[in-house]
């Protein structure tokens, strides 16, 4: 299956291209060893690096980075917490009122913050994107808000809106990676409840690493 990322900037291409999230995931996973120890406490125990399902996540899909650089320093205005907003392109970014969205974050009214990211992705018929702020990143400073986008119909740039955490001026840089693309095919689904009697499962006979020895489905995403 293809998925293609399309952009008319030169610049943006060379300098900031997507990548497959499997080659954008942070130093201090890279870091991490596959086992560690806290002598202190006398104990042993494997990292987030053996948990299947975690790794799947942070390396799903492709990852689309931030291009310019925003300035953003959260104000109180009006009873709402609104931003004064810099960048070297102010096209790049503009903001939604709470009233578009209007939940209490934080017991608070805010404003969003909309990043005018420049792909466009294309997907093949009957195929949607999940666009997610990459999780695992442990982003604290603000939060991007998910949303599955039909990317075989819609023929525009996908938005990007988030709100600031906190009310800490802060600098989202270029190249930090702002969301995950994961592709999936759009399928109807019935839900059914069912109530399941005791079962028998083979995860009682291994030691560790059930799931991956078990379960595990490997993905490719290039």
């Amino acid at each position: 299956m293809d998925i293609e990322f399309i952009c008319s900037d030169p610049e943006v291409l060379e300098h900031f291209p997507v990548k497959p999230s499997k080659k954008t995931i942070g130093d201090w996973l890279k870091k991490l060893p596959n086992e560690t120890s806290v002598p202190s406490e006398n104990l042993e125990f494997r990292t987030i690096k053996e948990c299947m399902p975690a790794m799947d996540m942070m390396t799903a899909g492709y990852t689309i980075f931030n291009t310019y650089e925003l300035d953003i320093n959260p104000i109180t205005k009006s009873g709402y917490e609104d931003y004064r907003v810099s960048s070297n392109n102010m096209d790049y970014v503009t903001t939604h009122h709470h009233a578009q969205c209007p939940v209490k974050i934080d017991n608070k009214k805010k404003h969003f913050i909309k990043i005018h990211q420049p792909w466009l992705v294309k997907t093949p018929p009957g195929y949607s994107c999940l666009f997610i702020q990459p999780f695992f990143e442990l982003e604290t400073r603000y939060r991007l808000m998910p949303a599955i986008v039909d990317t075989d119909k819609h023929d525009l740039p996908v938005l990007l809106p988030g709100y600031a955490v906190n009310s800490d001026k802060f600098v989202i840089e270029p190249g930090v990676p702002l969301v995950q693309v994961i592709p999936f095919k759009r399928e109807d689904w019935t839900m059914k409840i069912k109530e399941a009697p005791a079962r028998s499962s083979k995860l009682k006979f291994y030691l560790d690493g059930m799931y991956r020895k078990l379960f595990h489905a490997k993905k490719k995403w290039n």
